[in-house]
Formats: structure tokens, C-alpha cells, sequence
């Protein structure tokens, strides 16, 4: 049993799914818990999502913290097929804080609803005195209907299927990490957007597995957990897993694996190999997914429950859940 919270509990790789399987052990020991996807799916064809939100910094190329609980509502919904059809959004405010600078985040916020056709539907907000919080943190519920003809779901996943994402990697994060070491890395920006407008044209394909938002922990972590989760092997090729030159440059500089990088605009997709073709000129004919890629494919083979990845000079190595945090707060 974990005995105190430490930061690498928040970073979305082993040590946070061990902290959230202690979490939840008295929901599911009662048979109430949830099941371990970017959504739930509830009865009469709806699904929901919670997240939280405590970027530093709050503002960066690319969006603000107000953009970015908007953005990671959706993408948590449209990973399951739902449509981002309600919003709702908790405050919890520092004594002190900038009005103006909050106004900001909120138009940012509704500005990216409007867009969608989201439609806030509730809301709480908390002043805290100061050194409560840093600043401000929200955290967003969304709602909307599932419009798939079948779950989409890791336990979808079959031998031979490919494993696509839907743009480069890593953006986010870097952008994150960028910001926080003052690296001037020029044409970097995150990568954070709703993905529902080039998400939905893939539900109507047969082969649909699963989909999954490369939030924290990134791609590697994302393929780790379904590898476990469905007691499959996961076969990437590294020379086809797009990277931007800054991203790649930047974690060079830093010593960070790319894999790892939070995506707040990437989907990983699992699709059957005779729809893949047909999934990929969807994808690309929207303009956040023009990058969109095969990057391996899920096999039979040995080791069960595991990813390997052959390298760019040719080898082949395992892809393990990463320890650790790499960068606290990145969303």
C-alpha cells in the first residue's frame, strides 16, 4: 500500500495506475467500479468523463488551461465514440487571483464549446485562501451520446489488427517542458485540440477496436495498458511513429523518450487490417491529422501483455510503463 502521494503518482504510468487501482479498491470490492477506459459508458446509450486540470504553465503555445480542460473532456468522449454534447466545470480559485486572467480562460473555454456545439451545463466554484491552490484548478465533466454500433473497447483487440495514431507525438508535453527549462524551440507548439470533428467519420467502420487519448504518459503508455489490459502482444515500428524536429530535438536536449510525451491532440486507433486504408483517408482529410501513420500492429505472439518496438538501427526492445515523473503538471 502506497503510504504517501508523491508526484510520479500523477504522472500517468505505473506509479498512477497502482495509486488508482488502491483508489478504487472499495468501489470494486462492492462490484461498482468503474471499468479502466477514457469513458465510461452508461445505460441508454450515454457516455461520461471527468478530468482535472492544473497545467503550469497556464498559458503556452498552442492553448491555455481554459482550451485545454475543454479539449481533454472531448477527446476522453470521442475515444469511446460519444459526442461532446454537455459540459460541466468546477473552479477552485486562489484568494488573490487575477479576474481578468480568469475571464481569459473562460472564453478560451467557451470559445472552443461554441465551436463543437457543447453546451455548459453545470458548473461550481471554490475560493480557497491563499497557497490553496496555485493559482486556479478546474476540472471538467462531459456527457454525450455514444454513436458507434458496437463499445469501442480494448477488449476489442485481435491479433493482427493495426495500431495507428492520428499525428506526431509528443507535442504537448514538449511544448510543457519548452516553457518550463526557457528553450526557445522554434515552430513548437502543442498539439492540444478536440478531436471529435476527426474522430467521428471513423465510427461507422466495422473494424473499429479501440481508441485512446495519448494524454499522460504518452503513446508508450497508452499501448502498455492495452497490451496488459487485453493480454495481448503489441509490435511497433519506430521508423514509423511520426516526430516532429523539435520534439525530437528537444527531448535530445533533455534526455526524455518521446514515447512518454503527453499528447493533447493524438489519438492511438486499433483497427482491423482490411479497414486501414479506409481509416487513414479519413483521418487525413482533417487538418489536425494530416501526419496520421500505421505504427505497428497487435500480434499472437510472445510476450503476452507487453509492447516491443523494433528500433531505427534495427534492434528490438521492450516498451514498459514508464516510473517516475518526467514533468509534473503538464495538464
Amino acid at each position: 500500500m502506497t503510504e504517501r502521494v508523491s508526484l510520479s503518482h500523477g504522472s500517468g504510468g505505473r506509479q498512477s495506475q497502482q495509486i488508482v487501482a488502491e483508489l478504487l479498491a472499495p468501489f470494486t470490492r462492492r462490484g461498482i467500479g468503474p471499468e479502466l477506459e477514457d469513458a465510461a459508458l452508461l445505460p441508454g446509450g450515454y457516455a461520461m468523463t471527468v478530468d482535472g486540470f492544473t497545467v503550469s504553465p497556464r498559458t503556452f503555445p498552442g492553448g491555455d488551461i481554459g482550451h485545454l480542460c475543454v479539449c481533454g473532456c472531448v477527446n476522453d468522449l470521442a475515444a469511446r465514440g460519444a459526442s461532446p454534447d454537455f459540459l460541466g466545470l468546477g473552479l477552485v480559485i486562489e484568494e488573490g487571483f487575477s479576474a481578468e486572467e480568469l475571464r481569459t480562460y473562460m472564453e478560451s473555454a467557451a470559445r472552443t464549446c461554441a465551436d463543437l456545439g457543447t453546451v455548459l451545463a453545470a458548473g461550481d466554484t471554490k475560493v480557497v485562501p491563499v497557497g490553496g491552490v496555485d493559482g486556479v484548478l478546474i476540472t471538467g465533466c462531459a456527457f454525450g451520446r455514444v454513436q458507434t454500433p458496437h463499445p469501442l473497447s480494448l477488449g476489442n483487440l485481435r491479433p493482427g489488427d493495426h495500431i495507428v495514431v492520428s499525428t506526431s507525438i509528443g507535442r504537448h508535453g514538449a511544448t510543457i517542458a519548452a516553457s518550463r527549462f526557457n528553450l526557445d524551440v522554434v515552430g513548437l507548439e502543442s498539439d492540444c485540440a478536440p478531436l471529435w470533428p476527426a474522430v467521428r467519420p471513423l465510427l461507422a467502420l466495422d473494424g473499429l477496436r479501440c481508441m485512446r487519448d495519448c494524454t499522460r504518459g504518452g503513446l508508450g503508455t497508452v499501448l502498455c495498458e492495452w497490451a496488459e489490459g487485453s493480454g495481448v502482444h503489441v509490435a511497433l515500428d519506430e521508423e514509423s511513429i511520426p516526430l516532429s524536429p523539435q520534439v525530437r530535438s528537444l527531448c535530445d536536449v533533455l534526455g526524455f523518450d518521446p514515447l512518454y510525451m503527453a499528447c493533447e491532440g493524438c489519438m492511438a486507433v486499433a483497427v482491423d487490417a482490411s479497414q486501414t486504408d479506409r481509416l487513414l483517408a479519413l483521418l487525413r482529410a482533417s487538418p489536425l491529422c494530416g501526419e496520421a501513420a500505421v505504427i505497428g500492429q497487435v500480434t499472437g505472439g510472445e510476450p503476452k501483455g507487453m509492447v516491443s518496438m523494433r528500433t531505427l538501427i534495427g534492434g528490438e526492445r521492450l516498451v514498459d510503463m514508464p516510473t517516475g515523473e518526467l514533468l509534473p503538471r503538464i495538464c
